[in-house]
C-alpha cells in the first residue's frame, strides 16, 4: 500500500479518494488500510441517524461532525458508508464536505465513481440516481482509482 502522507504532502486538502465504480474494491482496499493502522472505519449513517432532519441544511451535517472529529484520536479519518449525505434534498456537496473534514485531520474515504479521459472526476450517487462532475486538475486532493 502507498505511503499516504507522501501522497498527499504537495496538496491543500489532506484528503486521499480511493475511487471505483461498485464491485472495484474500494471497501475491501479500506478495509485493508484500516486492518493495517488499527483505525476504524466511520459510518456517517450510524453517526448521524438515518436522514439528516428536516429543516436542517449542510451547515447542521458539517458543525455535528466536527463536534464529532474534534473528540475523535486518530489523525486519520476513515469512511466508507456516506449514504445519508445523498438524501433527494441534500444541499451537500460530498467533495466539499470532505475537503472541509480534511482541513482538521487526514481524511482517507471510498468515492463511487470513476475518472474520464478529458479529466472530469465523476461521482455516482446510486441511492438517487445521479451523478457529479468535478474538474480533475481542480479537486487539489490524492486520489487512487480501481479499475
Amino acid at each position: 500500500m502507498a505511503n499516504i502522507s507522501d501522497a498527499l504532502k504537495a496538496k491543500k486538502y489532506k484528503l486521499l479518494l480511493i475511487i471505483g465504480r461498485p464491485g472495484s474494491g474500494k471497501s475491501k482496499y479500506l478495509n485493508n488500510y484500516s486492518e493495517d493502522k488499527g483505525i476504524p472505519i466511520l459510518d456517517l449513517d450510524n453517526i448521524l441517524g438515518k436522514k439528516i432532519p428536516d429543516g436542517k441544511d449542510a451547515n447542521y451535517v458539517y458543525g455535528f461532525i466536527q463536534g464529532f472529529i474534534s473528540t475523535y484520536k486518530p489523525e486519520e479519518i476513515l469512511l466508507d458508508k456516506k449514504r445519508i449525505l445523498y438524501q433527494e434534498n441534500s444541499d451537500i456537496d460530498l467533495l466539499d464536505f470532505l475537503k472541509e473534514l480534511s482541513l482538521q485531520k487526514t481524511v482517507i474515504t471510498t468515492w463511487n465513481g470513476y475518472t474520464t479521459p478529458d479529466g472530469k472526476l465523476i461521482h455516482v450517487q446510486n441511492a438517487i440516481g445521479k451523478t457529479k462532475e468535478y474538474d480533475l486538475a481542480s479537486i487539489d486532493c490524492a486520489y487512487i482509482e480501481l479499475k
